[in-house]
């Protein structure tokens, strides 16, 4: 159990990362695909455009000065976990079954691994991309799929390489996505590179609204962190980030099942969202970005 915890907190590191920077890595593809290295350009027109400048409403606190209480107060009702506390919770790793349940986009139910074409056949492309070639020095890259304009991002490497990993049975390496369609982000996916497979799905970009709607068992973007814990209990990590002028809270949580498939789920609040050249308040304690993994055990 300890490996399995050290495990964890290398996700946990690796998601830290991906939802606090934007970086781009590289691809080869076929015919339909065209890659731009170091394309910051392209990169800056891809952020900048018009959609992506939407925040959820449900999200803002129009006054400034919404309280902390009731749904969205910095504490549970049980007073058991304080959400602008950091803090690691020693929990079995058992104890939040419910990260592994229920897991839709737009209403449907998916599950993982899965295929790009999941996502819809215009997604399906990017599945001929070569992920395995990445090299960091040709960031920023976007792939494009010239024929319906579908965008690619990618956003974050792959965890590194470590024999206790591999003892255990995780073989993935992971990479982060972003993908855009319509001049607006639509959803974010974590690609295992050894198989093409999506093994993971976030709902992100600084609170910025997606087009895609990711709930995993009924929480996701708009939830508040107390609606979170009625679903799924105590949480194996609280992390704060303070920032020039926001403050970022993510929680965690991991659960093994009984494949010894490791789950994975991150909800973070910001609680001030940079946008339109000016800084939005955020309801208090509510969650403006969610992600679900599935690393699974390979044994």
């Amino acid at each position: 159990m300890k490996n399995i915890s050290k495990y964890a907190k290398k996700i946990f590191a690796l998601s830290l990362v991906a939802m606090l920077t934007v970086g781009v890595f590289t691809a080869n593809a076929n015919a339909n695909l065209k890659v731009n290295q170091k394309d910051r350009e392209g990169l800056k027109a891809l952020l900048l455009q018009n959609d992506n400048s939407k925040i959820a409403e449900k999200l803002i606190d129009k006054n400034g000065k919404q309280s902390a209480t009731g749904r969205y107060a910095n504490a549970t009702p049980d007073g058991k976990v304080q959400w602008n506390v950091e803090k690691e919770y020693k929990l079995s790793f058992t104890d939040a079954e419910g990260i592994s349940k229920n897991i839709t986009l737009d209403g449907k139910k998916v599950s993982f691994p899965m295929e790009f074409s999941v996502l819809g056949q215009k997604y399906a492309e990017f599945a001929n991309v070569d992920f395995s070639k990445f090299k960091q020095d040709m960031i920023p890259i976007i792939v494009e799929n010239t024929k319906n304009k579908m965008k690619m991002l990618i956003t974050g490497t792959e965890i590194e390489k470590d024999d206790i990993l591999i003892a255990l049975g995780y073989k993935q390496k992971v990479i982060l996505a972003d993908l855009y369609e319509e001049g607006k982000n639509s959803i974010n996916v974590g690609i295992d590179i050894n198989d093409k497979k999506i093994m993971g799905l976030l709902s992100r970009v600084w609170g910025m609204t997606n087009k895609r709607d990711l709930k995993i068992n009924g929480i996701g973007v708009g939830s508040t962190f107390n609606e979170m814990y009625a679903k799924f209990g105590t949480p194996g990590i609280i992390k704060i980030v303070k920032m020039e002028k926001s403050v970022y809270t993510i929680v965690g949580y991991y659960y093994l099942d009984k494949n010894a498939n490791l789950w994975v789920a991150f909800f973070a609040n910001n609680d001030k969202i940079f946008i339109n050249k000016k800084y939005v308040k955020t309801k208090p304690n509510v969650i403006t970005e969610a992600s679900i993994f599935c690393y699974t055990n390979n044994k």
